[in-house]
């Protein structure tokens, strides 16, 4: 008795059992065939090797549950310490701006709320002249550097 198969027929076949399209040989789709029926005749266990392959066969990565545990506390950890990096930019940004009197230390929680809501806040507060809410330098002290031009008020005689 002759079993034939259509194209279609046997690039199922080939792809259930694993095998390259390009597959002619026989004896190979045979073979692979029958491991796989004495697999299931001994209750169904397969191979952790037949296991890989059919996980990559239908585009899945097999991994044990000690890495795959180990992968997710370290992708936890990373993610804690990008959280902190962050929070340490706008913070280090916020103090730049009240080292230059942008804003006063009284902000200093406002600003960093605000950054860490809107990243876009970092460029206004940058934007902010120095010495706009805190002065920095002297200012009006009222003497000139040139004695000559200083005039005594009259009530200081």
């Amino acid at each position: 008795m002759a079993i034939t198969f259509t194209d279609e027929q046997t690039t199922r076949l080939l792809e259930l059992i694993g095998a390259p399209a390009d597959t002619t040989d026989v004896e190979a789709i045979l073979a692979v065939i029958e491991d796989l029926a004495t697999q299931a005749a001994d209750g169904g266990d397969l191979k952790p090797s037949n296991i890989a392959n059919m996980a990559k066969r239908h585009g899945l990565e097999a991994i044990d549950a000690d890495t795959l545990t180990a992968l997710r506390t370290e992708a936890a950890e990373g993610r804690q310490i990008k959280a902190a990096s962050a929070k340490a930019a706008v913070e280090s940004k916020v103090d730049d701006a009240i080292q230059h009197g942008k804003i006063t230390a009284a902000r200093r929680k406002h600003w960093v709320d605000l950054i860490t809501a809107d990243p876009g806040m970092a460029d206004v507060l940058a934007s902010v002249p120095n010495e706009t809410a805190v002065p920095l330098n002297e200012i009006g002290h009222g003497q000139s550097s040139d004695s000559d031009t200083i005039e005594e008020a009259a009530w200081f005689r």
